[in-house]
């Protein structure tokens, strides 16, 4: 039994405990309501899931379990995972069996290559990458378990089996998709003397060798690994594991959230903003200039990339994290000193432009500016450096929900004529 599973089981009577206490001693007690705009502004606000695994503060940002996530940014991702999953950091010995567990499961099936081959030219990535965890369903633990009549008590063990098999697999399978669409070149098989951020350096093929790089793609995979629950990418992978369909249903899902604009295409839309000013000013504009050319796309009604978040209401610590690095890697760049004078003027004009909640710089004002740094101009492939990372997250918590019996998510819903007709009577 791997050390990660025994932790787990150490604490799952527990989990059980709390949550039936919870149940019969409060089943009745409010902890939430739901106002008209809420219910027409996607649920904002609103307390409709339980996540253990992480929290955000509006003032003091993103914790993981009880971590801030600032004591975190120089671990390992592997390190944040097992913390995910159990609420502890592992010792020496644990880790060692958590990076062997990886390394012995990166190997991807042959079926998975032939057909990210075959995708038309012009596919994109995040969908290459979805249909590739979809087409691995057919080796889900949870699937055959279930068929043999898994009781409910080991649902979480399964899952947690598909979480292992599908973190070792999704960075082989994503570096490839980058070689294969992008570079034009063969697969780079996994280094098993590596941890999980390095061999996917290694198997991209770029930096290898690159302290900098690898670094960077450490801080990043933990820094994107957990944000709550009610994100599009992991509410939508609960939802559909609620339904007892196993991870690799689930974790596809997620991916197909992650690919919209507005959630994990955020970054890239930073660059393309960054880039545009250059292009137009040939280079960094003045104070004034970038001062009218925001409040231009203000009164235009364009959202300004990077900046504001629907829960914090100061500082994005992951918008530090990466910021300190690219203080360290690149600071003269003229792209990281561009995205410096954004968060120098951009924050005071959204607050005097009004409707801001929070002005403040978030973690897309930085990430997509230092990928493009590292030589990462492939746009399309921002995401799915985002799934990879916040695929340890999204499996963290769908084993915390089989453990603890997570039933099927149904919430009710209204017509329009019921909600007129509610209101009116309300009066």
């Amino acid at each position: 039994m791997s050390h990660l599973r025994k932790k787990i089981e150490e604490k799952i009577p527990l989990w059980r405990e709390e949550i039936q206490d919870l149940l019969k001693n409060h089943f009745n007690t409010e902890v939430s309501q739901v106002n008209v705009q809420q219910l027409l502004r996607g649920l904002r606000g609103v307390r409709t899931m339980l996540c253990d695994t992480s929290r955000v503060d509006p003032q003091k940002g993103l914790f993981i379990r009880d971590y801030p996530l600032s004591d975190l940014v120089d671990k390992l991702p592997e390190e944040v995972f097992f913390l995910l999953c159990t609420g502890e950091l592992p010792g020496q010995e644990s880790l060692i069996s958590l990076q062997n567990g990886f390394r012995e499961r990166q190997s991807v099936p042959d079926y998975v290559w032939q057909m990210v081959r075959q995708m038309p030219e012009d596919s994109h990535p995040m969908a290459i990458l979805s249909i590739c965890v979809l087409a691995m369903q057919k080796e889900a633990e949870f699937w055959k378990r279930y068929l043999d009549g898994m009781p409910r008590e080991e649902y979480w063990i399964a899952t947690l089996e598909d979480s292992l098999n599908i973190i070792a697999k999704l960075p082989v399978i994503s570096a490839g998709i980058y070689r294969i669409k992008f570079l034009k070149k063969d697969v780079i098989e996994p280094d098993p003397g590596l941890d999980m951020a390095a061999n996917f350096v290694h198997m991209l093929g770029i930096h290898e060798r690159d302290e900098n790089f690898i670094n960077f793609i450490r801080r990043f995979m933990i820094v994107h690994s957990d944000h709550e629950g009610g994100y599009v990418a992991v509410h939508s992978s609960r939802l559909v594991n609620s339904a007892l369909s196993d991870l690799y249903y689930s974790i596809s899902s997620g991916i197909n959230g992650l690919a919209g604009p507005i959630h994990g295409l955020a970054n890239q839309e930073m660059v393309k903003y960054v880039l545009k000013i250059l292009d137009k000013y040939n280079g960094i504009p003045d104070d004034e200039e970038l001062k009218k050319y925001v409040w231009n796309d203000l009164k235009k009604g364009k959202i300004i990339p990077g900046f504001g978040h629907a829960v914090l209401r100061d500082q994005d610590p992951r918008f530090l994290a990466l910021y300190e690095l690219g203080k360290k890697t690149n600071p003269n760049e003229v792209m990281f000193l561009l995205v410096e004078k954004l968060v120098q003027f951009v924050p005071s004009i959204l607050v005097e432009h009004g409707k801001v909640s929070n002005p403040n710089p978030n973690i897309d004002a930085i990430s997509g500016a230092l990928l493009y740094h590292f030589g990462m101009e492939e746009f399309d492939f921002y995401a799915v450096m985002f799934a990879i990372s916040h695929v340890l997250g999204i499996c963290a918590q769908l084993i915390y929900n089989q453990a603890i019996f997570h039933p099927l998510i149904r919430p009710r819903s209204v017509t329009l004529d019921w909600l007129k007709k509610y209101l009116a009577e309300s009066k």
